[in-house]
């Protein structure tokens, strides 16, 4: 996708903000979206040219405004002009100025805001690069050159890759081509890589000649002191997914059983040294009264042997006597 959309639009969101800042319900939204439209028009074809000949104009890319940002509060159009020189547009004692705020009130017929805010490096800003190009080519400058040191001053600048692409009737050719030089890398693929996209279009006398140009100015990196968050891990019970991931997800489960498996007896052998017979020991001198009290009791002697008894005793203790008298 990087090759193929916008790269200024790839980003939104990510590292670079909209031009247009502002929130409609459904019944304005068409009539502000139109109002944003027609003023851009406005400014592009008062100080960048779009809208006539260069030739001979003191206004064609003289400005050379590089964004224009558009905010809207309640009865209230914010402007904010990015441009390479600034004093054309702000005039002497911001006459200029105020000229152009008349004019554009008359146009959204609401009270409006200009702020005016210098580009501090052209050399960095790819519509600035392109349209400086294109105002070569229009003065008959052989392209070759033109592209050659456009990309040489981007790169004395600061820029870490530039890639400059032309499509026309180049050098008055019967047949159109291409031509592209570039300088250093272009990631476009990197969402965190801070490249700028402008395009405009030379206007010859054998046609128009359209110009791209990317500048890639490095990453925009998170502020210091603030860390991704961690990746939280998966949890071990997951839903079995579709397809040959079941075959996974079964063997992960054989593993943990397995590694879990030899986990049972190492609790038995701790419950083992417990001082389980000693407590036994302890315990049976109470059991055996216990015992002793679930035995059924003897039954009483009758009287007839307690009689009989005696007697027995004095048999014995005849018998011998009559032996020795014999």
């Amino acid at each position: 996708m990087g090759q193929k959309v916008n790269p200024i639009a790839l980003r939104l969101g990510y590292i670079r903000d909209w031009d247009s800042r502002w929130y409609a319900r459904q019944r304005t939204y068409a009539d502000w979206a139109l109002e944003d439209l027609k003023v851009r028009k406005l400014l592009r074809k008062r100080f960048a040219g779009d809208g006539g000949t260069r030739r001979g104009g003191r206004g064609a890319r003289d400005a050379g405004i590089s964004r224009i940002e558009i905010e809207r509060a309640p009865n209230l159009l914010k402007l904010t002009l990015h441009t390479a020189r600034p004093g054309i547009i702000i005039g002497r004692g911001g006459r200029g100025v105020e000229d152009l705020r008349v004019e554009i009130e008359r146009l959204v017929k609401r009270r409006v805001n200009i702020n005016v805010q210098e580009v501090a490096q052209p050399e960095l800003d790819a519509l600035l690069v392109a349209e400086n190009i294109a105002g070569q080519i229009e003065r008959r400058i052989a392209f070759k050159r033109a592209v050659r040191q456009a990309v040489q001053r981007s790169m004395k600048a600061g820029a870490k890759g530039i890639k400059v692409l032309l499509a026309g009737r180049l050098g008055g050719a019967e047949m159109s081509r291409r031509y592209a030089d570039r300088d250093g890398k272009i990631p476009l693929h990197t969402l965190r890589a801070d490249i700028d996209y402008g395009f405009t279009e030379a206007r010859t006398a054998y046609g128009n000649i359209g110009i791209k140009v990317w500048v890639y100015r490095g990453d925009v990196l998170p502020p210091a002191g603030v860390q991704p968050k961690a990746e939280t891990p998966a949890a071990p019970s997951e839903r079995p997914r579709k397809g040959w991931r079941r075959v996974g997800a079964r063997r992960q489960e054989t593993v943990i059983s397995e590694a879990a498996a030899p986990e049972a007896p190492s609790t038995q052998v701790v419950e083992e040294p417990t001082p389980a017979a000693p407590a036994s020991e302890e315990q049976t001198p109470a059991a055996e009264p216990q015992a002793a009290a679930q035995q059924p009791e003897p039954a009483p002697e009758t009287p007839e042997k307690q009689e009989q008894s005696p007697d027995v005793d004095a048999v014995q203790g005849q018998a011998p006597e009559t032996t020795e008298g014999a």
